[in-house]
């Protein structure tokens, strides 16, 4: 007796296609072929998750990127967010870019390291501490007014009521001036408004007046910069 491996394409088929006249028997392995098209399609579409998003460990659906990384339209993974740059947000579509008198060396970070005191950087999205370079004169000295400027994402304000526009506004507002230490009213927007800040797209910006006799742009920047006041910020949002 001789014996040899059988291979699932040695095997004879079911007894159900073995029967079938060769039409229907044709019909049989077409459908079945067709239906595993139609599953690999189904993986397809399950593959492409929406920006800020990757897939699930099983593959099963999307999950949203945690904070420090970030992910565009149709990714299939999360990607750290690179030196220089940084998110404080779940389900990131970009990380944003370290802001004057902070920087970062390391990838995935959820909050820019500030500039040690005396020393400042004028550029953006640093990767060095060397970038922070010691203040001359007045340079690192805001004469106790600075300007804030604060990216959010997702904010949609346009597509608020009015009502609702003011609240956010006001919301705003009591958070900036609590975290440098100012009364609302010394809060201003654009048009020199008090009370109030200027909301464009997913940008808040506003003017901060009467900050303490001898703060510096490191104080200034180690209350805004901090991860409380993005917590109480995304709080109000």
């Amino acid at each position: 007796l001789k014996y040899r491996s059988v291979s699932s394409l040695d095997r004879p088929p079911s007894p159900e296609v073995a029967m079938a006249p060769l039409a229907a028997r044709l019909a049989l392995l077409v459908g079945a072929a067709s239906l595993r098209s139609s599953m690999a399609s189904l993986r397809v579409v399950q593959s492409v998750c929406p920006a800020g998003s990757g897939q699930t460990s099983d593959a099963a659906g999307c999950r949203n990127c945690p904070a420090g990384s970030w992910s565009a339209e149709g990714s299939a993974e999360c990607s750290l967010c690179e030196p220089g740059t940084y998110s404080v947000w779940t389900g990131a579509g970009t990380c944003v870019a370290c802001p004057v008198g902070t920087w970062t060396d390391e990838p995935g970070t959820r909050a820019c390291k500030l500039c040690p005191a005396g020393k400042w950087t004028n550029t953006t999205r640093s990767t060095l501490e060397s970038t922070c370079e010691s203040c001359v004169g007045g340079s690192c000295l805001p004469y106790r007014s600075a300007r804030v400027t604060v990216d959010m994402q997702g904010l949609f304000y346009e597509e608020l009521q009015p009502t609702e526009q003011a609240a956010l506004r006001d919301a705003f507002v009591r958070d900036i001036a609590a975290a440098v230490g100012v009364q609302a009213s010394s809060v201003q927007d654009w048009l020199g408004e008090s009370s109030t800040v200027t909301i464009v797209g997913d940008g808040v910006s506003a003017f901060v007046l009467d900050l303490a006799a001898g703060s510096s742009a490191h104080d200034l920047a180690r209350s805004t910069y901090g991860e409380a006041f993005q917590q109480r910020l995304l709080s109000s949002a």
